[in-house]
């Protein structure tokens, strides 16, 4: 099966109600008619392999040699993440790929290109708004990354930009965004709500790809807290202060220093662990190995800024699934300690996982949302508070 999505023919409200019936259903033969599902998992896979084999310098290849399961290995892309950095690879060079696969990766990175530069176009504006406001907006997580880490910026999906300001300025940060055409959303959280450009939400473009025109958002950060952080009150920005700055667009940003920078992106994604997990861990290694090379980071500094923050345990996840996917990464002292810290669950959960597969979660299992409780205390109060929510929350909210 095949689909070329986003051109004549498919309107966007389609695309809508089937995101919105994969949702309500789990089905993913709403998102991806003809699809068969079955060779997700080893489209994954031999992705995984090849991610593996580029990031230790070596040559390789992704696919059927006649391309027929071209439309499986960029549904897989497009799950993991690296749609537009295996066709960066395939530009390069370092990959080697049929004709048919070739023209869906060369898709994902024009789409990429396309969407980083349209976003950097629409953020630049509200950036400069929160600058004159007097807030010093500081940008976390993946926009800076894509531009400092990776070989180019279109190759790091991205569906939002993560600005932080201090909480005394939220309600000066949300006027100024206002006032450089963006509206909030509809959700919002303690320390975080969102964003959209032009006060709306625009439609999906593609389900296939990252459309270049597809929606994307500021989310509006008043705390380093992600995921179980906040349900376990750990705030990393009140032991570390973001203050590196970072030069875009003629704007001074700051940024998180070292070892802010690496514990935010290990615990972000060591918390959606279901969510563009390849990519997530191809940026990690990419960070580890520049800042490890420069000085600006030592695994002293980091172990000791985890053990301060009580985040050691939520490092587990990701650092032991970067040295899967690139032996030889991370720090052996520290990822022994960051073991010994995880719950027996989070080991069972992550001794499930390959750094790609399972490609597709349907439902978060009891044990990926009881993993972070320390203790059997923990893991009853943790249960108690999904049978009986807190007042005001759904079911659903705690339940994710």
């Amino acid at each position: 099966a095949h689909s070329e999505e986003g051109g004549a023919g498919v309107r966007s409200v389609d695309l809508d109600e089937r995101s919105r019936r994969w949702t309500v259903t789990s089905d993913p033969r709403w998102l991806w008619p003809g699809l068969d599902v079955g060779l997700l998992s080893a489209a994954a896979s031999t992705i995984e392999r090849s991610v593996t084999r580029i990031l230790a310098g070596k040559p390789a290849s992704i696919g059927a040699a006649d391309g027929s399961d071209a439309y499986a290995v960029g549904i897989a892309s497009l799950l993991s993440g690296t749609g537009s950095l295996l066709g960066h690879w395939v530009e390069q060079g370092k990959l080697d790929v049929a004709a048919r696969l070739a023209h869906t990766l060369a898709r994902h990175l024009a789409h990429g290109r396309g969407r980083i530069g349209r976003i950097g176009r629409e953020v630049a504006p509200a950036l400069q708004c929160l600058i004159e406001a007097g807030v010093n907006p500081g940008i976390l997580k993946g926009f800076h990354t894509a531009h400092v880490y990776f070989p180019e910026p279109g190759v790091r999906p991205l569906a939002d930009v993560d600005v932080y300001v201090e909480p005394r300025h939220v309600v000066r940060a949300g006027r100024a965004l206002a006032s450089a055409g963006f509206g909030p959303g509809s959700w919002s959280a303690d320390f975080k709500t969102n964003w959209y450009p032009g006060g709306k939400i625009p439609p999906i473009r593609s389900l296939e790809y990252w459309h270049a025109r597809s929606p994307w958002r500021i989310d509006l950060h008043s705390a380093l807290q992600f995921g179980t952080l906040t349900r376990h009150g750990i705030h990393l920005e009140q032991v570390m202060p973001i203050t590196d700055t970072w030069d875009w667009m003629g704007m001074q940003l700051r940024v998180a220093p070292q070892p802010l920078r690496f514990v935010a992106l290990a615990a972000h994604l060591s918390s959606e662990l279901n969510s563009s997990r390849l990519i997530r861990l191809v940026e990690l290694t990419l960070l580890i190995r520049r800042d490890t090379a420069s000085g600006e980071m030592d695994w002293a500094a980091a172990t000791d800024f985890l053990e301060r923050t009580g985040a050691t345990r939520y490092a587990y996840p990701a650092l032991t699934l970067v040295e899967q996917l690139a032996p030889g990464t991370v720090d052996m002292a520290l990822l022994a300690k960051t073991y010994k810290r995880a719950s027996r669950i989070a080991r069972i959960v992550v001794g499930e996982l390959t750094p790609a597969t399972p490609i597709l979660h349907e439902r978060v299992s009891l044990a990926e949302r009881l993993m972070w409780e320390p203790g059997i205390l923990g893991v009853v109060r943790r249960l108690l508070e999904m049978l009986v929510p807190p007042r005001g929350d759904s079911l659903k909210n705690n339940l994710l």
